[in-house]
């Protein structure tokens, strides 16, 4: 027979065993939302886009190429209806659980500027199956099909007028009627933004040839030397910059050299170092991503990121263009099928 006081002493166990168990729900639920309360706060600080700002008009970029391409380099003039954009070698690149596509956009407007150009445009693609990372960069005056928007039709152009006519949207658009590629979400950084997040990561180590340190130190006291140089935000937006050695081509190599940098830079920091450090990059960027979304990429891609290989590419790829002016504009005319194939080959195909 139980006695009455064993019976009490295991009531008051389960008692004290519940209250327990609440106090350590109600500390797990304030911590939560305290963990919430701080990402929805960081992540708050990224700017998103004006839904009232204006971009260039048509006739507004027409007149601002008319004025950058006033004594340049002219090449043989063609008739835009002679341009055949093979519509047939077309397949979606992205879309699928698989893969994400993340298109990092370089703003070229300074201070007190209406105007928006995409002066750098570098897709970042996520394959979680297989952990791989590729980078492609775009160049900014390959000639494409500029797709209708808000109402506007457009003519074939540049592909980065199609974000001064229409911001992310539109140079999204662009990407998929001429490439096939399914942009998921855009992060861009204008020149000022560029400096400050290369300061606030304490600055990229950059292999540079001697042609480049020597362009560098041109009316500067940098003392860059030939080989491996530590490079601060103004040292490193120089260097993405340089049109001079190896034209644009060359620019956009470097652009990635300073991304895969900051790439490995990150992946070497613990996460206590990252979060002490996006306060101070947020607000120098702007996305299109919500704040859950930004959550849900951020959870998904965090193992490829930290052990995930990385490869480059650029488009239009050598041999596979011609120089040509169309409508008064110096332009990259690429070989649309095999672009696409080789961007196929980079973002379908095996490892």
């Amino acid at each position: 027979m139980q006695h009455r006081s064993d019976r009490s002493f295991k009531g008051s166990h389960k008692k004290g065993c519940l209250i327990v168990l609440l106090i350590f729900l109600v500390v797990l639920v304030c911590a939560s939302l305290l963990v919430y309360g701080f990402i929805t706060l960081s992540l708050n600080q990224i700017n998103r886009p004006d839904p009232n700002e204006t971009f260039l008009s048509e006739q507004e970029w027409d007149n601002l190429m008319a004025s950058e391409n006033a004594g340049g380099e002219t090449y043989a003039e063609l008739d835009p209806a002679e341009v055949d954009f093979e519509p047939g070698s077309l397949i979606p690149i992205g879309g699928t659980e698989d893969m994400v596509n993340i298109l990092l956009i370089g703003q070229d407007r300074r201070p007190g500027e209406r105007r928006a150009r995409s002066d750098a445009m570098i897709l970042c693609s996520f394959r979680k199956s297989t952990g791989e990372i590729t980078m492609v960069s775009f160049l900014r005056d390959l000639y494409v099909q500029i797709p209708d928007y808000n109402g506007d039709s457009y003519r074939d152009n540049r592909l980065n007028a199609a974000y001064a006519f229409g911001g992310m949207e539109l140079l999204d658009a662009a990407l998929k009627e001429n490439f096939g590629v399914i942009v998921d979400a855009n992060i861009e950084v204008d020149f000022d933004g560029f400096i400050s997040v290369i300061d606030i990561l304490g600055g990229v180590d950059i292999s540079l040839t001697q042609e480049e340190a020597d362009y560098m130190n041109r009316g500067k006291k940098w003392g860059l030397t030939v080989g491996t140089n530590h490079l601060d935000g103004k040292q490193a937006l120089a260097y993405s910059q340089i049109r001079y050695i190896g034209t644009d081509f060359g620019r956009t190599n470097r652009q990635r050299n300073v991304l895969n940098s900051l790439f490995q830079e990150m992946k070497s920091k613990s996460l206590p170092e990252i979060i002490s450090l996006v306060n101070e990059i947020f607000p120098l960027l702007t996305t299109d991503m919500t704040n859950s979304e930004i959550i849900s990429y951020v959870t998904e891609l965090l193992p490829t990121v930290s052990k995930g290989s990385m490869e480059t590419l650029y488009i239009p790829y050598e041999g596979t263009y011609n120089y040509a002016t169309i409508r008064g504009m110096s332009v990259l005319l690429p070989n649309y099928t095999e672009n696409r194939k080789l961007l196929q080959d980079a973002l379908l195909g095996e490892p």
